[in-house]
């Protein structure tokens, strides 16, 4: 009897159940955002599942000591592989509380002297229904030590809109954000800083006041995700983004940095030397500065 050869072919991957639903194109973006940091409806349902999450970012920087790269999107950088950037950022749009926008994040080629590769949220936002568009990392495993910085530094190339940095200092999605507005130039790169002590609370869409039961201090040792927004709110439903209009954005970004001021007392010994014209004493004050600093 002869042999058969038999051959198992690999079998497709089996699509989410968004894709195979009968459902309209907003209906399903929700489905596929809900699922990417939410986990599948199964994951849910089951408290011992865990919902997908991301390793914390955080390395040192070769060109400021006194920063740390969360990410640099350059070429040669693993945070520009597509891959590796699919599993840690994700669209959140207005379609997951039934809005019409439509904006995508991904790793794109520029000229190799801006770096080669850079990050870009872009599409098309709609005012009606929602009027947000934003791009966010999944929930860090452990959160994110920030205690010994200031801010976050972003390296951004818009459109001469104004967007938003959200960072969360807690896992829980629908409880306080911490936002700030920041500006771009059209079509030139810039560096923003945002001080930690300019975010502002948000709960439900509403800024939230001192004097409010929910306010509390920003937990710069507890960050859990960070999110950029295009959105016609500024700082919750009551103050509108003069800049937002419904239509075509797009917002580039090189890199993401924690960034630490310089020390109040080597500022002042710096100016001071600096002053009397010796540059090169000021460094070498600075250093002996900051040991009898250190010693009892």
């Amino acid at each position: 009897m002869p042999i058969r050869d038999v051959r198992l072919r690999a079998s497709e991957p089996m699509k989410p159940w968004w894709e195979l639903a009968p459902l309209p194109s907003n209906v399903k973006n929700a489905a596929k955002e809900i699922e990417y940091f939410g986990g599948t409806p199964l994951q849910r349902l089951l408290p011992w599942l865990s919902k997908p999450k991301a390793t914390p970012p955080g390395r040192p920087d070769a060109s400021d000591d006194r920063s740390l790269v969360l990410f640099d999107f350059s070429e040669t950088s693993p945070d520009a592989d597509p891959d590796r950037f699919a599993r840690v950022w994700g669209e959140l749009n207005d379609v997951v509380m039934g809005g019409r926008s439509e904006a995508f994040a991904t790793i794109v080629t520029i000229p190799k002297a801006q770096g080669g590769s850079c990050a870009k949220l872009s599409g098309y936002v709609e005012g009606e229904g929602g009027g947000f568009a934003s791009v966010r990392t999944r929930d860090f495993e452990t959160p994110l030590d920030l205690e010994a910085y200031d801010g976050v530094r972003l390296r951004v190339r818009g459109d001469g809109r104004r967007y938003k940095l959200i960072l969360r200092d807690t896992d829980d999605f629908f409880a306080l954000s911490w936002h700030a507005g920041f500006d771009t130039v059209e079509n030139e790169w810039v560096d923003v800083e945002v001080p930690f002590e300019d975010l502002v609370p948000v709960l439900r869409a509403e800024a939230v006041g001192e004097g409010s039961p929910d306010a509390r201090a920003f937990r710069r040792g507890r960050i859990f995700s960070i999110q950029l927004m295009f959105s016609k709110y500024e700082m919750g439903m009551a103050q509108l983004n003069k800049t937002f209009a419904s239509g075509p954005f797009a917002l580039e970004v090189a890199s993401v940095k924690a960034f630490a001021r310089p020390k109040v007392k080597e500022e002042a010994i710096v100016r001071a030397v600096r002053a009397a014209g010796g540059a090169e004493e000021a460094t070498k004050e600075t250093n002996e500065g900051g040991k009898s600093s250190a010693s009892p």
